[in-house]
């Protein structure tokens, strides 16, 4: 069932949900709200990539976009029933209602549910002091929409949040966790890394600081040319390099020393895939905030002959006193 409303309020919205509710069913299985911020230049991208993240997490999904017009102006679309994985209500504003977006949404939010704020493109440095991050449970930016991702992710890293994540947290996850197998299977105290990746990749930035972080190692970003993004990522043992390094867009050669290399699947991940992950946890990851507070600090963003200062950590454990050679170096994977 789709119902258009033209130069409508929020009021209506609200009627014309519940009378929609009456004819395809109510809004019970819903688990939280999604709320994406977007322009109408990037809506028809958007809208599909939240739909799809939606079906594996069934959700009340408001779009937000903002069109141009000055005069004030709510137009809104509500899509429910089988087609849909929940409700989506598209909300187009201009003028005055587009600079006071709350006033529309928070009467559209399921009650006693999470909300997740999304902005796939231009987040605001702060989002949780947004109008809409300021209720939002989850924020979720996506850094590697910027002109320059790198940058876009300090910014991001140095106005963190309690709540605050970015996509290219899930981009780095079979990384992180190739890592962390590679270091179950060969255990030893990894005294450097490095990460070859091109230099405008986001994703690069937050994977080096995450190995400074857990490892407590000097890690060294090298540029390098490849199928794009993250060419490779090598920890350096007494017994020689771990290494996994990318061949292509959907897989990588795997090595580690005393065995023989093997191939291993390393695709890409969809915006709509790396947004499902998100959606897969509501509340804070300890994990990516650290890592963020480590990318702020610089930490892991060396090039060759420079290393910023690990601020007289020598392992990731050193605040629990764990002295223990090996266990300290190896990399803490998050429950997903």
């Amino acid at each position: 069932m789709i119902v258009t409303l033209n130069d409508t309020t929020a009021g209506k919205i609200v009627s014309a949900l519940i009378e929609a509710h009456r004819g395809v069913g109510g809004s019970s299985a819903l688990v939280h709200t999604l709320i994406t911020i977007c322009d109408s230049a990037h809506y028809d991208s958007v809208l599909s990539d939240a739909v799809e993240a939606a079906r594996e997490h069934p959700a009340r999904v408001l779009m937000v976009v903002h069109t141009r017009g000055r005069s004030s102006k709510l137009d809104a679309e509500i899509q429910a029933g089988e087609t849909t994985p929940g409700d989506v209500i598209v909300l187009r504003m201009s003028g005055e209602i587009a600079a006071h977006p709350d006033s529309v949404v928070l009467p559209l939010l399921l009650p006693d549910s999470p909300v997740i704020a999304w902005w796939p493109h231009n987040a605001p440095d702060d989002m949780a002091d947004d109008l809409i991050g300021r209720f939002a449970t989850r924020r979720i930016s996506d850094s590697a929409s910027a002109p320059d991702p790198c940058a876009a992710l300090r910014r991001r890293a140095e106005h963190m949040s309690a709540g605050d994540s970015d996509l290219c947290w899930a981009r780095i996850t079979r990384w992180r966790a190739l890592a962390a197998a590679a270091l179950d299977q060969h255990p030893g105290l990894v005294h450097s890394a490095r990460v070859e990746a091109d230099p405008h990749n986001g994703p690069t930035s937050l994977l080096t600081a995450w190995l400074a972080e857990r490892l407590g190692v000097p890690v060294e970003r090298r540029d390098a040319e490849g199928p794009g993004g993250i060419v490779s990522l090598s920890l350096t043992t007494a017994a020689g390099d771990i290494e996994i390094r990318r061949t292509d867009g959907r897989s990588a050669v795997y090595r580690i020393p005393g065995e023989p290399a093997r191939g291993v699947a390393l695709e890409r991940r969809s915006i709509a895939e790396a947004m499902a992950e998100e959606l897969r946890r509501l509340d804070p990851d300890p994990v990516q905030g650290e890592a963020m507070e480590a990318l702020a600090r610089g930490l892991g963003q060396g090039r060759p002959g420079h290393h910023p200062s690990r601020a007289g950590k020598t392992s990731p454990k050193d605040d629990a006193e764990d002295t223990s050679g090996d266990a300290a170096s190896k990399p803490e994977e998050p429950a997903r």
